[in-house]
C-alpha cells in the first residue's frame, strides 16, 4: 500500500466523527412562526441535540414542510458559524453517503477519498449558495454534492492515479520550508501527508511556480498539478467538516436558543 493510500482518511468517516463530537453541545430549539410561508407550530417539537435533530429530520412522519423550516435555520447558521457547518455535514450525511456511494463505486481506497472530498465540497458550496425560498432544501444540496461527486468520479475515470511520485524519499532540495500549523494539523490526522504538505506550501504559501516545483521534483508538471489538486480536496473537505483547524473549546448555544439543561 503505498503511503497516500495508507495516510488517508475517509473524509465522510472523518466529518461523522467531527459531528459526533459537536452533538452534545448545539442545540435545535423550537421555533413557532405566526405569519408568512413558514407559519406554522414549534419546530422542531422539542428542544433536541444534533443527533436528536438527525433523527427527527429523517422520521417518515417529519413534514417536508417542518423539514425545509428547520434547514433553513441550519443553513442560515452554517453560513456564519464553523461549528454549524460541521452540523450542516452530519445532518446531511446519511444523503451524502448515498451520493458518495454511487460515484465512488468500484474506485481504491485513495481514489475514493478524493471523490469524497468532492462530494462535501460541493455540499459546503451549496449551502452558501442555496435559495432559502426554495423547497426540499436538503434535497437540493445533496444533488449538488452528487453532482460535485460524480464530476470527480469523471475526471477519475478519464485520468486515472498516476504512480506514487512525490513520497518522502523524492523530497524535494532546499529551499523548502516547514508548513503551517494547519497543514502540520492535517498531515498528523492523516488527512494529507507531509510529501503534499509541503507541495501545497510551497506552491500556495511561498509561491514557488508548479513548473519550478515539478523541475525540482524531477516529475511532469500534470503529475505534481494532480496530487496538489487531490490534496487539496481532502483539505478543503476536512476543514469544512471540523476533522482539523476546529476545536470545540466550550458549549455552544443551539440556533434560536442557549444550551438547556438536562
Amino acid at each position: 500500500m503505498d503511503t497516500d493510500t495508507a495516510a488517508t482518511i475517509a473524509p465522510l468517516r472523518a466529518a461523522e466523527h467531527a459531528f459526533a463530537r459537536l452533538a452534545d453541545d448545539l442545540w435545535l430549539t423550537p421555533e413557532a412562526v405566526s405569519e408568512g410561508p413558514d407559519a406554522g407550530g414549534p419546530v422542531p417539537p422539542a428542544v433536541m441535540d444534533l443527533q436528536q435533530v438527525r433523527t427527527w429530520l429523517l422520521e417518515p412522519s417529519t413534514s417536508h414542510r417542518d423539514r425545509d423550516r428547520a434547514w433553513r435555520r441550519i443553513i442560515t447558521r452554517a453560513r456564519d458559524e464553523e461549528q454549524w457547518m460541521v452540523a450542516a455535514i452530519g445532518l446531511a450525511l446519511p444523503g451524502l453517503r448515498a451520493a458518495a456511494r454511487r460515484a465512488t463505486r468500484g474506485l481504491d481506497a485513495a481514489a475514493a477519498a478524493d471523490v469524497e472530498a468532492e462530494v462535501l465540497a460541493g455540499f459546503v458550496t451549496a449551502v452558501g449558495a442555496v435559495n432559502l425560498e426554495w423547497t426540499r432544501l436538503v434535497w437540493r444540496l445533496r444533488c449538488r454534492a452528487q453532482r460535485a461527486g460524480m464530476r470527480a468520479r469523471h475526471r477519475e475515470d478519464r485520468h486515472p492515479r498516476l504512480p506514487e511520485q512525490l513520497n518522502e524519499s523524492a523530497a524535494p532540495r532546499p529551499p523548502w520550508g516547514h508548513p503551517d500549523l494547519v497543514l502540520a494539523d492535517a498531515v498528523a490526522c492523516g488527512v494529507i501527508t507531509a510529501g503534499e504538505a509541503q507541495l501545497i506550501g510551497e506552491t500556495r504559501l511561498a509561491r514557488t511556480t508548479l513548473h519550478r516545483v515539478a523541475a525540482d521534483l524531477g516529475a511532469g508538471y500534470k503529475t505534481v498539478h494532480k496530487r496538489r489538486h487531490r490534496a487539496e480536496a481532502r483539505l478543503a473537505a476536512a476543514i469544512a467538516a471540523g476533522a482539523i483547524g476546529a476545536r470545540v473549546s466550550a458549549p455552544t448555544a443551539g440556533a434560536g436558543g442557549s444550551v438547556p439543561s438536562r
